[in-house]
């Protein structure tokens, strides 16, 4: 699946990820955050740097992944992309001067994947970060993802945590639960 969205062409996945993008400064959920935890995209996923740039400027607070030992994550407030720096997994994460941010301070939650299925329920790189972090989440999770990555099923564990949101770059997918904002 990594190699398959590797292959998507250039310039189809960067008109893919502004359709992504348009999308989730849409939703009410967006609209009404005030305090974003969002991903740094990789080259291949949909670009949420853009979105964190824009979300900045909208004058919301921004914050990204640090990924720990052991598959544990922490969140770091960003004032712009000049306090991320290249960390584990050669993935951007935030300078340690950056201040921790608690779930519960968190309106929005944008989570990446290698592949999805209609339910929200996300493949990723098999680390389990976002998974143990999304169980201590009271806010909704929107999950990204290109719409050719979109597959019938993803193989479920019983940790596995779904996505209340799904975006890609043809359709907006509310799933009902406990932080669905609206039906």
């Amino acid at each position: 699946m990594i190699e398959r969205r590797g292959s998507i062409d250039a310039a189809v996945r960067a008109e893919a990820g502004q359709n992504i993008l348009a999308a989730v400064k849409s939703i009410s959920e967006y609209l009404a955050a005030s305090v974003i935890f969002c991903y740094v995209s990789t080259a291949d996923e949909p670009d949420t740097r853009a979105l964190i740039k824009y979300s900045l400027i909208q004058s919301k607070r921004v914050c990204v992944p640090l990924c720990l030992p052991e598959g544990n994550m922490q969140v770091r407030e960003i004032i712009g992309l000049d306090d991320l720096q290249v960390g584990k997994y050669d993935i951007s994460e935030p300078k340690p001067s950056c201040p921790l941010v608690l779930p519960e301070d968190i309106d929005l939650i944008v989570v990446p994947c290698v592949c999805c299925d209609k339910d929200g329920y996300r493949l990723g790189y098999g680390g389990g970060f976002y998974d143990r972090w999304l169980e201590k989440r009271r806010a909704p999770a929107a999950v990204l993802c290109y719409e050719s990555m979109m597959v019938p099923s993803v193989p479920r564990e019983p940790h596995d945590q779904r996505a209340d949101i799904l975006i890609t770059d043809r359709r907006i997918t509310v799933n009902s639960g406990p932080f669905a904002m609206r039906a």
